[in-house]
């Protein structure tokens, strides 16, 4: 027994082991950023969580990087999959989906922190007004749009946006 004891004090113990790294940290940030694009251009968001995620920590000062990761885990809540013949989202629970937006509009608030130009403003607002739109919080969206419409009037989606909010508005929230 007592070698028994001896031997769990002394013999190496195994170390828990480490998440491998993801490509994405191997890259620089306009590499990594570069990939998130491609991928977030072809419906890919899940995927391109990790090459945004990658940009914005490697360079946290960057609000496009950071806009971008956020936009990666809206449409990555939204995503969707085919399996066994059905069309179903692609993460595994509403909670998780409600998670990742929250964490979507944090990362957006940052990046409206960090952005100098009123046109990045004005995207980060319209960006926001979708999100908000898109779950029926059509008020709230309106306060964005307009936001977005004051720092870019010239924009045609942004106008288009406030419109459609507007009318929505005014119909009682019905869908357009």
């Amino acid at each position: 027994m007592l070698l028994g004891f001896v031997s769990l004090r002394v013999w190496p113990r195994r170390r828990p082991a480490e998440r491998a790294a993801h490509p994405a940290d191997r890259l620089g940030a306009d590499a990594a950023y570069g990939i998130g694009l491609t991928l977030g251009r072809d419906g890919h968001h899940l995927a391109a969580l990790e090459y945004f995620g990658s940009a914005a920590r490697q360079a946290p000062d960057w609000w496009a990087a950071r806009q971008s990761y956020a936009s990666a885990l809206y449409n990555g809540a939204q995503e969707a999959r085919v399996h066994l013949g059905k069309e179903e989202p692609a993460t595994r629970s509403s909670v998780e989906r409600i998670a990742m937006v929250n964490a979507s509009m944090r990362e957006s608030r940052g990046a409206d922190s960090l952005a100098q130009q009123p046109g990045d403003h004005a995207l980060i607002a319209f960006q926001n007004g979708q999100t908000l739109h898109t779950f029926g919080l059509v008020d709230d969206a309106l306060v964005e749009f307009r936001r977005a419409a004051a720092l870019d009037p010239s924009s045609k989606m942004i106008a288009s946006a406030l419109r459609g909010a507007e009318r929505r508005l005014a119909s009682g929230g019905q869908a357009e």
